[in-house]
């Protein structure tokens, strides 16, 4: 295939992808802003179906349940690194709204750190990196603390892939409120904003799936969360609820085995879906950046062939 047929072949490519992905944006626009609007904060059945979300069971052992799919597996209990037990910060329990999940995040931040230190120690490679998923400006997922929400949350300990070839991120947000079984409001938003700015970056364009993995913390209990969009509707796994009140040691592990564990599932694959018609603006920016990137392609390639 010769230079011009690749570049029409891409070019087709990305502005199908473009159009897809916008689609999905739309949606989760529309889902984040009657979220945003629910003037109570467990989200019924009936709200669930409004906003297009399916909720599916979420199996802390990484078993498949129903027909969700799985963008997340545990880290292997063969690749977790001995944890030095005595330099984890385990903190005294205190009642309070505020106290008991922040207590409970600083523990997993604290383990984490742990393993962060052996992989380094070891130079052992890992896919991920702590740091900043989310960068969109206004922050409008990263947390509400105004008087007039019905409780403060907010997102804290973000990790994404160091290669873009991999689109999947998780973070952990705390909540000051009581558990409830049903999904929440301030588990919905941060999943949205966080899924709906990844997938409007041109680093992740091969993608058309964009995984979260999230640790929702309400008092001294937490659960995990697995969130994706189909094209059609948002799709949300949560696990049961594990009590952090006393510090066993196995909660903490099994939690960061999620934190950081293994990406998994095809996210390049088209959507089943009708994408957009890709407007005339969108569609000179696109050529724009991909004349770029093949200029530069084969400038490396070019030196390449010099030396």
């Amino acid at each position: 295939m010769g230079v011009r047929e690749q570049f029409a072949k891409v070019q087709q490519n990305v502005a199908m992808r473009v159009g897809q992905t916008n689609v999905v944006y739309r949606d989760l626009t529309r889902i984040f802003n009657a979220t945003k609007a629910c003037d109570h904060t467990n989200l019924t059945d009936s709200d669930l179906r409004t906003l297009g979300i399916t909720l599916a069971a979420f199996d802390l052992q990484g078993k498949s349940t129903g027909d969700a799919k799985t963008f997340f597996q545990p880290l292997p209990k063969s690749e977790l690194p001995a944890i030095d037990w005595g330099r984890v910060r385990f903190s005294d329990w205190t009642e309070g709204y505020s106290h008991e999940p922040r207590r409970v995040e600083r523990v997993l931040q604290s383990v984490s750190n742990r393993l962060w230190c052996s992989w380094l120690e070891n130079s052992k490679k890992q896919p991920w990196v702590q740091r900043k998923c989310y960068r969109e400006i206004p922050s409008i997922a990263t947390g509400e603390h105004t008087p007039d929400v019905p409780y403060e949350w907010q997102t804290c300990g973000e990790i994404e892939a160091k290669s873009f070839d991999i689109p999947h991120c998780s973070f952990r947000v705390y909540h000051y409120a009581e558990p409830e079984e049903s999904l929440r409001r301030s588990e919905v938003l941060p999943i949205v904003g966080y899924m709906r700015w990844r997938l409007s970056q041109f680093d992740y364009i091969c993608h058309h799936t964009f995984p979260v993995l999230v640790v929702s913390i309400f008092r001294s209990k937490a659960r995990i969360l697995q969130a994706y969009h189909d094209g059609q509707r948002l799709h949300i796994s949560k696990s049961r609820f594990v009590d952090f009140r006393e510090p066993k040691r196995e909660n903490y592990e099994l939690f960061v085995r999620w934190i950081h564990g293994v990406p998994c599932g095809d996210t390049e694959a088209p959507l089943g879906i009708k994408g957009e018609e890709i407007d005339q603006v969108t569609s000179e920016l696109i050529d724009d950046v991909l004349h770029r990137l093949f200029r530069t392609s084969q400038t490396s390639a070019a030196a390449r062939r010099a030396v």
